[in-house]
């Protein structure tokens, strides 16, 4: 009675409902005392020679080959797939609706619709890069080999490396349209922020496990920072230090860097389940 209580504890636990738990139970108890064969050696060597001809095969004379099929690419590769396609989409028409209102209104030496969309626009990509959403085969990630920190590593450097290379391509063309604005002091403008919201975004939607409350919560942040810009809002904005200031980028940046060490950390909590227990 004891093992089927725990049994149909986990089952609500996974399932979330007592219904589907009760449901499910004989089905679970019935594997549970299901005794399942044991492979012969021949059946092994079988399944190992099956499972060799599906790895890449690695080419000595081809470097470029070879690099393609190295793990970290490969890691790179299948969490391609796990972004959010909509990430991609809508940062893409977000940056490139910057750029053509900042063509169309900027100042004499200034580009600030592209310095204040930039990092919102990051942050709000990251903070969907971790999250129940996001990881619907969770426990499936957990039995691989791969540490749950790199894979949360490799997503942040694919949605920020995406808005990073947005962001420097679309402060090459303002450069290049006017002689007034020079591209690497726009550059420098934003990318400090851009790296603190991300990494705020990061912490907050691992330590939450919500995305939609880190995005909100960048995006609120951000507004009072933009609101600088703005004119009418002294009142309200006075008090808010300026995150795109030459003064603020080596706080900015040593903040992003806790603030990421930070994340990586607590999302590497799931780790614990893969160790044996002492």
């Amino acid at each position: 009675m004891e093992n089927e209580d725990k049994l149909r504890a986990k089952l609500i636990e996974d399932t979330g409902s007592l219904e589907d738990a009760e449901r499910l139970l004989p089905v679970a108890r019935r594997l549970e005392q299901w005794p399942a064969p044991k492979p012969t050696p021949q059946e092994t060597v079988k399944l190992i020679a099956r499972l060799e001809a599906e790895l890449p095969t690695r080419n000595l004379q081809s470097p470029f080959s070879n690099l393609q099929s190295s793990w970290p690419l490969l890691l790179l590769r299948s969490q391609l797939r796990v972004v959010r396609g909509e990430i991609w989409a809508a940062s893409a028409l977000v940056m490139a609706l910057g750029l053509v209102v900042t063509l169309a209104t900027y100042s004499a030496s200034e580009a600030w619709v592209l310095v204040l969309i930039a990092p919102v626009v990051t942050a709000i990509g990251v903070a969907f890069i971790y999250g129940p959403d996001v990881d619907p085969a969770l426990e499936i990630e957990l039995a691989t080999p791969v540490s749950p920190r790199l894979v949360l590593l490799a997503r942040l450097a694919l949605v920020f490396g995406f808005n990073l290379i947005m962001g420097v391509g679309a402060s090459a063309v303002l450069s290049l349209v006017s002689a007034q604005i020079a591209f690497w002091p726009l550059v420098s403008t934003w990318l400090a922020p851009v790296t603190f919201l991300s990494a705020l975004a990061f912490v907050l939607t691992v330590f939450t496990t919500n995305s939609l409350t880190s995005a909100i919560l960048c995006f609120l942040l951000w507004t009072f920072q933009s609101m600088r810009r703005l004119g009418g809002f002294e009142n309200v904005a006075w008090y808010f230090p300026d995150l795109t200031a030459a003064s603020a980028r080596p706080w900015l940046w040593a903040l992003a860097a806790a603030l990421a060490a930070l994340a990586l950390w607590l999302g590497g909590r799931e780790e614990r389940w893969l160790k044996p227990q002492t």
